[in-house]
């Protein structure tokens, strides 16, 4: 079988899909040369994607398909949109490094995040536990000069909770300019969710679990989940290669996990330690 000469990646950053270049063409980094195609606008909490190109040095391309334009891509402009892995049969350019933009398409902005309805929760215990955790949050952000919307919530998730998962309150925070809240990759709110669950938990007579949100911050991070999941996934199943995704919290990997729980002809499993911990998915 041929081996493959170039890759377009998307992923979340250079580093990313770089590294996932590298597993479908099966070299090292210092084999390849890596130019980014297109780059979209971080959202307003920073969050955007990249498309990379990986070619090989030294590998024979194969037979070019159809006109192509000076830069060696196809004429009709819709072939460069993100692929998550597609293959082209353009002639390799001068390779530039990672991170330096040869182009830069920017992305329409994200939607606004769709409002979310109080949560419907009718049983006492419940709602005495949703005001409890109401109140210690309004508290804390109170002591932070905070000034922001909190709601009890239903489960937003796609992920419906699992039996034996401990008793749940979802919180919505809305507000204005509530990016440091958030932080980089959600680190800042990581943070203030675990303060939040020592606090609730200081009060509760049985084990709660805490799950907050910012303006919708964790449901646009799901969506971009599940998407990469799915990308790599359909690598793994036609490379027959397992990628191995970024470290990630343990609330992140569930998400890899679950979506790819039933998907043919791969398979998930988590290694490394701590804040190293990781998703690998595999052909099976």
């Amino acid at each position: 079988m041929d081996r493959l000469h170039s890759v377009e990646i998307q992923a979340r950053s250079a580093e990313e899909a770089t590294r996932l270049a590298l597993e479908q063409l099966g070299v090292r980094e210092d084999q390849v040369d890596v130019e980014i195609l297109a780059r979209t606008e971080p959202d307003m909490y920073g969050e955007g994607e990249v498309l990379i190109r990986a070619t090989v040095r030294g590998r024979a391309p194969q037979p070019a398909r159809g006109s192509r334009d000076q830069r060696g891509r196809p004429r009709d402009s819709r072939s460069t949109a993100p692929s998550g892995g597609s293959q082209r049969g353009g002639q390799p350019r001068g390779g530039r490094p990672a991170g330096q933009a040869a182009h830069s398409r920017s992305a329409s902005p994200p939607p606004p995040p769709q409002p979310r309805r109080p949560s419907a929760s009718t049983d006492e215990e419940t709602i005495a536990l949703e005001d409890m955790t109401k109140g210690i949050v309004r508290e804390l952000l109170s002591l932070m000069d905070v000034h922001a919307d909190v709601m009890a919530v239903d489960n937003p998730s796609v992920m419906e909770l699992e039996s034996d998962d401990p008793s749940t309150v979802f919180i919505d925070i809305n507000g204005r300019d509530l990016g440091m809240l958030i932080g980089r990759r959600g680190e800042n709110l990581s943070q203030i969710q675990y303060m939040v669950n020592l606090m609730v938990n200081r009060q509760s007579e049985k084990w709660v679990r805490v799950i907050l949100d910012i303006e919708s911050y964790r449901t646009r991070r799901e969506e971009s989940l599940i998407g990469l999941a799915e990308r790599v996934a359909q690598q793994v199943a036609r490379n027959k290669r397992p990628i191995a995704l970024e470290p990630m919290p343990a609330n992140e990997r569930r998400i890899v996990h679950m979506t790819l729980k039933a998907k043919p002809g791969v398979s998930t499993s988590s290694s490394g330690e701590g804040a190293l911990r990781r998703v690998t998915v595999s052909p099976q």
